[in-house]
């Protein structure tokens, strides 16, 4: 029962409310008089514990705002992901029109948008605009316009075009690999496999000091013909001890790399937190030149692991990586600092998937196909 409850008749009285006597006047037991309860209603403890609630609801709030900042950088970095293959195609058209001197290779990035867009006769324009202005396009617009055949349209032409540039001995090995691929793509091994064999044959004769090109065009042939059936060879075996060579040499921690099947991550820095990381950690220059080296170096990594392991990137933030670092007492600067970090990006879910589809926008952020971009550094 309680005293709202009890309705009073007559002359009964209430009790006095606990601290008045019964005439209203206020008295103070012993242990009152030492703290005021109206200028002070909390006790010591009582005050200890809102101070402690008060410490929690700021480290929240500076948790919050810190979560909401690398919300923020990941948006913007997903968002390139996520813009349409039109809007991409018309951007890089009117790149061409400003820039006559990159003219021919923005027309063919044009064709490659308007294809994933599913707009075939205008990437057909777009292929045959940029082999006509006769300007530079790695790779040699004819060949993305025989794979685009191959792929879309004519296969019987793409196939002729290729042929063409094949008898030209052409010395560049990203034609070789991404020829190859495209046949792998469409599900015409044979014809992979005579690319990857000409690549290695032609780079061996002309540069066999690129030994990071020979090994992409060797493990390439390799699992063509593992998947035709075909018994093991000498080149087979040396693409096999070249994989386990880039392995070590690329790991992030400097360890010894292990061959079993597990999940690998890629600590990666978006080029807007690569220029950030450098202000903050100037002795990253010693590692890395420019944003340009710092991708080729993570696809390095990604293309020597790609064998018996889940292969992922990890775009981390600048803010996120010194957190990580001051809580484990680590170094930024180090690679193993950052090695763990991607690792514990990936098990937060905070990874892409390795290697998107050739036609799909690169893992870098670029908004580039992936083919076009790290899938063939140049």
């Amino acid at each position: 029962m309680v005293w709202s409850e009890i309705q009073f008749v007559g002359p009964f009285q209430a009790p006095a409310p606990f601290g008045m006597s019964a005439s209203g006047a206020h008295y103070r037991s012993d242990n009152e008089q030492k703290e005021d309860p109206v200028s002070d209603p909390m006790s010591s403890s009582e005050r200890r514990q809102l101070q402690a609630l008060e410490r929690e609801h700021a480290r929240l709030l500076a948790e919050q705002e810190r979560l909401q900042g690398q919300l923020a950088s990941r948006a913007a970095y997903l968002g390139s992901h996520l813009q349409p293959p039109g809007e991409i195609a018309r951007q890089f058209e009117e790149a061409a029109d400003a820039d006559p001197v990159d003219r021919a290779q923005n027309l063919n990035e044009a064709a490659g948008y308007w294809a994933m867009a599913g707009e075939l006769e205008r990437a057909r324009r777009m292929h045959l605009a940029a082999i006509a202005d006769g300007g530079e396009v790695a790779g040699d617009a004819r060949v993305w316009y025989a794979e685009f055949l191959l792929e879309f349209g004519d296969a019987q032409a793409g196939r002729a075009l290729l042929d063409t540039v094949l008898a030209e001995g052409p010395d560049d090995f990203g034609i070789y690999e991404s020829v190859a691929e495209t046949f792998e793509a469409i599900d015409a091994p044979d014809e992979a496999l005579h690319w990857f064999d000409a690549g290695l044959a032609r780079l061996r004769l002309t540069a066999p000091d690129q030994e990071f090109e020979l090994y992409r065009l060797a493990i390439g042939r390799s699992r063509i013909r593992e998947s035709l059936g075909l018994p093991e060879d000498s080149d087979d075996r040396w693409a096999e001890q070249q994989r386990e060579g880039w392995v070590e040499r690329l790991t992030l921690d400097g360890r010894s790399a292990q061959t079993h099947s597990v999940a690998t991550a890629v600590f990666y820095f978006p080029e807007p937190e690569f220029d950030a990381a450098l202000r903050r950690w100037p002795q990253l220059r010693e590692q890395y030149d420019s944003h340009e080296e710092h991708r080729e170096s993570v696809e390095k990594r990604l293309r020597a692991m790609d064998s018996g392991h889940d292969t992922r990137v990890s775009p981390a933030t600048v803010d996120g990586l010194a957190e990580y670092a001051a809580a484990g007492d680590g170094d930024p600067a180090q690679s193993k600092t950052r090695a763990a970090y991607a690792a514990e990006l990936s098990r937060l879910g905070m990874d892409i998937d390795w290697p998107p589809g050739r036609n799909e926008p690169c893992w870098c952020g670029s908004s580039r196909k992936y083919k076009k971009c790290c899938g063939r550094p140049n």
